[in-house]
């Protein structure tokens, strides 16, 4: 389908129940390194993945972080790929049919279990998760890559949520944990983690 359009980001539903906001705060820099003239292709080239929903909601499945980012920079719309209609579904097929692809990821934001219908309703009501962030910065590392068929990110902020520690609140300490998170990567428990780069 991949049809892209300009949408509210107050009105796409995540599909995960967290964000890393250090990840974020990220994001939010890149975007700021933009002139007026090269922001609306960097936007694009950033689209969310979005797949609509019963009643034509829109529920990103890619790019969360973006989507907050742009938000706090108060950008109140953003570019929006929606790969795939699901609109026709009933509610509970839609949800299987998000789940046979994995495209939700039910955890809170310690790593809990939760359902699909207590997720956050808006990209502004996502609570941190920082394990997401240290992930995502080890990814920039080199420590991993995201294998196309599996969104790795989740699987290594589980690993590095019980092995690493740390004041996530300072610039100092949350260095210090994400240099935790790097050396446990050598570990020989994270090979079995998908996008191990050895």
């Amino acid at each position: 389908m991949n049809t892209t359009l300009m949408v509210r980001i107050d009105g796409v539903k995540p599909t995960q129940g967290a964000l890393g906001l250090e990840h974020v705060r990220e994001k939010m820099a890149m975007t700021g390194e933009h002139s007026a003239d090269t922001l609306p292709s960097f936007l694009r080239d950033h689209a969310l993945r979005a797949v609509r929903g019963p009643g034509g909601s829109l529920h990103v499945i890619d790019h969360h972080h973006w989507a907050r980012a742009w938000y706090e920079l108060g950008f109140r719309e953003a570019p929006v790929c929606v790969d795939c209609d699901f609109s026709a579904l009933p509610p509970d097929e839609f949800i299987e049919a998000m789940n046979a692809r994995g495209w939700f990821h039910p955890y809170d934001e310690r790593g809990r279990p939760t359902s699909v219908e207590r997720l956050p309703g808006t990209i502004a009501a996502m609570p941190d998760d920082p394990y997401l962030s240290i992930a995502a910065f080890a990814r920039m590392a080199g420590v991993f890559e995201d294998p196309p068929e599996f969104n790795a990110k989740f699987a290594w902020a589980d690993f590095f949520r019980t092995r690493v520690s740390g004041d996530f609140g300072t610039i100092s300490g949350f260095a210090k944990a994400l240099a935790q998170a790097i050396a446990t990567s050598s570990d020989a428990a994270a090979r079995r983690l998908p996008g191990l780069i050895a």
